[in-house]
């Protein structure tokens, strides 16, 4: 369960919070600074610079700030000496012009000077006291607000007497105090059995807000995974949260676990990544070196070698990981999806995703292609990187759990392969520039179309599944049409000294992957010609490429009466255009052998030559 799973995460990564519940970390921005005296001495900046992607950006300094015992949506609930400057100075630039809306900010800075009254009366601490004589003097607290006038609603002040109030043991203690009588008067209830723990206890009427989700369509004062605030969905006469019941601690566990989910920075344990308006949050039962969605997204082609060599019976493990697909929707927090596995099954269902992507492809230089990344097969499905959520969803989980992927991912891929679009001049899919059927824009397409049709392969009783490279015994007709294809290419590019306007591949390479029946005969009445100018002009390489297509017709029409298919499917147009990449980059593969044979030959023959000589001149001397 998902919220069980939460709440063992806050124990296990959170105890510190956990056991000091009254406190949070939050960005303070500002530091309002008082005299011993009570007189105002400077509003201090408190910002620091952090990397955000590409961008050096100014962000708040992180506080241990009070938190809130009871919701704050209506009423006067202050938090001790740190607090919205609303709270702190009460009417001023900040405050919208709205009569309603000053009363308001009015109402609750009195209740925040209150609370520092009773608390220095209390605790009789000296800082507190400095306080109360500034709040006393509206000349000093005018002064606070003219240096602050830029601040903007909802900013976080934190009021400093030579250090922040906040750290002061006098004003923890008191607060922790305050917070656990509020709370417990909060709590007051009905019984019953906690659904996280199990125990017999108090039931939380309510759950603290989540926050973090604004940029996946939430609010921005905050979520909830487990609310009932209407009448509808209570149910038996059941208040509020009883609907569902959890106890307070594990009700404040499971939402500081979920908050520290959706915080971005990535630790040994834990991650954020954000794609399609989702919020993909995951993390691990223990600290481990390595990051699930990286090893897909970044794909490090040390880190996708070591996976691949992994082998799960090499050493126990019984480490698991957890992903929330989670998304907002207003005032609520949308779980769209949930998977909890056992770190091994991951390791060995990213293993089989990386393998299934590979292709074959014509090395350059010696040098091996860097493994595909997610990113990369974002493009190859949408023009801007940017396809439907549940293609997304799909994806991530083919990689994590290895669940098949459908007609959709197949339909899609297909579509955006023959409809390149966008900015393809710079090909984001692949490595280099190149046009539309270029091998270093196919690769990343082919590898998913190859995951696709082997997915579904697997489903079939008696269907080998498609290798990385050429199969020359593959008998399925659409897989031979594609290698047709491939090689009538060749045959025009063989024949032509100078490039077509418009290939063989711009005029039927639709056509041909949908029904071949129409499309290869036209294909083979240009191809007669082809042949009989590269007879003239070139007959070993005429006599090569005619030899091959025969050899096509063969498998293809084993008997008289065959024919050409007359209609392809989904999985009949992948195996297409499988084949006819397949075929291209095996002639290419073949080609660079011969070139770099011929090379190899000539620089033997060179120093046969030179050895030759020197030893003539050797006899004559």
């Amino acid at each position: 369960m998902l919220v069980q799973a939460l709440a063992a995460y806050a124990d296990n990564y959170l105890a510190d919070e956990l056991n000091n519940a009254a406190w949070e970390m939050k960005p303070v921005p500002w530091l309002l600074e008082i005299s011993r005296q009570g007189t105002f001495l400077n509003a201090t900046p408190r910002m620091t610079t952090e990397a955000r992607g590409k961008k050096q950006m100014q962000v708040p300094m992180q506080m241990s700030v009070p938190r809130s015992p009871v919701n704050r949506n209506s009423g006067e609930h202050p938090l001790l000496a740190t607090d919205d400057i609303l709270y702190v100075l009460g009417v001023g630039a900040w405050t919208p012009d709205k009569a309603a809306d000053k009363e308001k900010a009015e109402k609750h800075h009195e209740a925040f000077v209150a609370l520092i009254g009773k608390a220095a009366a209390e605790t009789q601490d000296a800082a507190l006291a400095s306080c109360v004589l500034f709040y006393a003097n509206a000349e000093e607290v005018n002064k606070a607000r003219s240096a602050l006038s830029e601040a903007k609603p909802g900013t976080l002040v934190a009021i400093s007497v030579g250090e922040p109030l906040v750290e002061r043991e006098a004003v923890q203690q008191y607060w922790r105090k305050h917070y656990q009588a509020e709370f417990d008067q909060r709590m007051e209830g009905i019984n019953g059995e906690c659904m996280i723990s199990g125990k017999l206890g108090p039931i939380a009427p309510t759950h603290e807000k989540i926050k973090g989700v604004s940029s996946l369509g939430g609010q921005a004062a905050g979520v909830a995974l487990m609310s009932f605030d209407k009448e509808a969905f209570r149910s038996y006469g059941w208040e509020q949260n009883r609907n569902s019941p959890v106890s307070p601690d594990r009700a404040m566990a499971y939402v500081l676990a979920i908050n520290d989910l959706l915080k971005p920075e990535k630790k040994s344990h834990k991650g954020r990544k954000d794609i399609a308006g989702i919020g993909f949050l995951y993390w691990l039962k223990n600290p481990a070196d390595l990051d699930v969605i990286d090893i897909m997204d970044v794909a490090d082609p040390n880190q996708v070698k070591n996976l691949l060599s992994f082998k799960p019976g090499d050493s126990p493990d019984t480490n698991r990981f957890y992903m929330a697909a989670v998304s907002g929707n207003g005032g609520r927090l949308r779980v769209r999806h949930w998977a909890d596995l056992a770190l091994v099954q991951v390791k060995k269902n990213l293993q089989d995703w990386h393998s299934q992507l590979r292709v074959e492809y014509p090395q350059y230089e010696g040098e091996e292609p860097n493994p595909v990344r997610l990113w990369q097969l974002l493009y190859a499905l949408d023009r801007d990187g940017e396809p439907d959520d549940h293609t997304v969803l799909a994806l991530l989980r083919r990689g994590i759990e290895g669940l098949p992927l459908g007609y959709s991912v197949l339909s899609t891929a297909l579509t955006r392969l023959r409809h390149p679009g966008g900015n393809d001049s710079k090909d984001k899919a692949g490595d280099r520039k190149s046009d539309p059927f270029s091998l270093a824009r196919l690769r990343i397409p082919m590898g998913l179309i190859r995951m696709c049709i082997n997915d579904r392969f697997r489903q079939q009783k008696g269907m080998k599944e498609m290798s990385e490279g050429l199969d020359p015994a593959c008998a399925i007709p659409a897989y031979i049409c594609g290698r047709m294809m491939a090689e009538f290419e060749n045959l025009q590019r063989s024949s032509s000294e100078t490039e077509v306007n418009s290939s063989i591949l711009d005029r039927y390479f639709s056509l041909a992957s949908t029904y071949p029946a129409v499309a290869f005969p036209k294909i083979e009445s240009l191809a007669q010609k082809h042949l009989r100018k590269l007879r003239r002009d070139k007959p070993a390489a005429a006599y090569a490429i005619d030899e091959r297509l025969q050899e096509l017709h063969s498998l293809l029409q084993p008997s008289a009466s065959g024919a050409y298919p007359d209609k392809l499917g989904l999985d009949g147009q992948g195996l297409f255009v499988l084949g006819y990449y397949h075929q291209k980059a095996r002639s290419r593969t073949q080609a660079q052998d011969r070139k770099q044979a011929n090379a190899a030959s000539e620089s033997l023959s060179k120093a046969l030559n030179v050895g030759i000589n020197e030893s003539s001149d050797g006899e004559k001397n």
